[in-house]
């Protein structure tokens, strides 16, 4: 009996040990996670080094993946959901993150406009009057409308407005549901339409228009219901004369981000509220946009010394104006953005950072890079030979 009770307390005391140990071990290793993540925090020099020898975020051109390009035609590249696409000779070629061909869709468009979101693409020719909707690899619809597009809008849900020219009107604004079926237009006879986007629960259509009949710009906002477009305008919105309207957006909570010349406002319930400043004393903003997933940024250039030179990215939640800022050493030649990534463009070398202001990716060519696309997970840096893929 007793070498059992022996036996048991043996057994109890290996076990203990063993827990003991993995309890150690555990606690080591997240010890070792804290220490390295609050280095990566603190330090940017550590955080570099960390960037380029464990996380592997350093990439050359060498290394990727590519698409080739030879076609006689023009060649549009552009990036939708988690594809690189080609768009030559009336066909859309999709390619997969390994440049491999998935579908080739046939479309009568050699100069494309097209506004992505989602899973959704609306595509037409520039100034034609065929209209697409794509979702995957599908043309949902197709239609002819009555004048010429000159910029098209697309929500969440596959909801598309399009601004026509070439009318009696100086502009015409024709909105569809997903399915194709028109459901509106609003023709405007004395201003000229800049943009146009519906609301994420597909309500409201706002629009941005301009009036240059006077001795100044009058740019304006409008929002009607998609339900109720008959009736009379639902919000108004009118900024100071002389500021130009460039674009606006639905945000996730349904408020209209508008970009103007000189700053950024947010607009809601008939109030408008600056959140952004595009035009501010001692300050050399290069570049702003507020096409990311409810942020905006705006990109600074400051000088460092006599001979270096810094961009600043300062990226802004529009929901709760929370600023993350991101700086880069050198002068941003330009720079994209889409869904929730920014990439900016030094020349032969490009930093792809999140809208927390954390970097995803350095790409980094032996050539100038000419075009940069942006899709889910995926983007491309497009030369006038090929595509280089690099999974973001």
């Amino acid at each position: 009996m007793k070498d059992i009770v022996d036996f048991e307390n043996k057994e109890k005391k290996k076990i203990s040990k063993k827990k003991l140990a993995i309890t150690i071990s555990v606690i080591i290793i997240l010890a070792i996670i804290l220490i390295t993540m609050l280095v990566y925090f603190s330090s940017r020099d550590a955080r570099e080094f960390l960037d380029t020898y464990l996380f592997r975020k350093n990439v050359t051109q060498e290394k990727l993946d590519s698409i080739n390009l030879d076609y006689d035609s023009n060649v549009s590249v552009f990036a939708y959901n988690k594809y690189i696409c080609v768009l030559a000779e009336n066909k859309l070629m999709q390619y997969n993150s390994s440049g491999k061909l998935d579908k080739e869709i046939s479309l009568e468009i050699n100069n494309p406009v097209y506004s992505i979101n989602n899973k959704y693409i609306a595509i037409s020719e520039k100034e034609g009057s065929k209209l697409y909707l794509i979702s995957g690899s599908e043309i949902l619809w197709s239609k002819e409308v009555d004048g010429k597009i000159s910029k098209i809008s697309v929500n969440n849900n596959g909801y598309v407005s399009a601004i026509l020219t070439g009318t009696t009107y100086k502009s015409v604004i024709a909105t569809f549901d997903k399915d194709g079926n028109e459901l509106f237009k609003r023709y405007l006879a004395t201003t000229t339409a800049i943009d146009t986007c519906i609301s994420n629960d597909n309500k409201y259509l706002a629009f941005a228009e301009v009036n240059t009949s006077g001795t100044t710009i009058q740019s304006n906002i409008r929002v009607v219901s998609v339900d109720n477009p008959s009736e009379a305008i639902v919000n108004s919105y009118s900024a100071d004369n002389g500021k130009l309207i460039i674009n606006i957006e639905y945000s996730s909570n349904n408020k209209i981000v508008c970009m103007y010349d000189d700053e950024i406002t947010l607009l809601s319930d008939g109030q408008s509220a600056s959140i952004m400043s595009l035009n501010e004393k001692g300050k050399n903003i290069n570049f702003a946009n507020i096409n990311l997933d409810s942020y905006i940024y705006r990109a600074t250039e400051e000088n460092e010394g006599l001979f270096n030179t810094n961009t600043v990215i300062e990226i802004q939640n529009v929901a709760n104006n929370k600023v993350s800022v991101y700086t880069i050493e050198g002068t941003a030649k330009y720079i994209y953005s889409f869904n929730n990534v920014i990439a900016v463009n030094l020349g032969q070398e490009i930093e792809f950072i999140n809208t927390n202001g954390w970097l995803l990716k350095n790409y980094t060519s032996s050539q100038e890079v000419q075009n940069i696309v942006i899709g889910n997970g995926i983007a491309g840096i497009a030369y006038k030979d090929k595509v280089e893929i690099i999974n973001l």
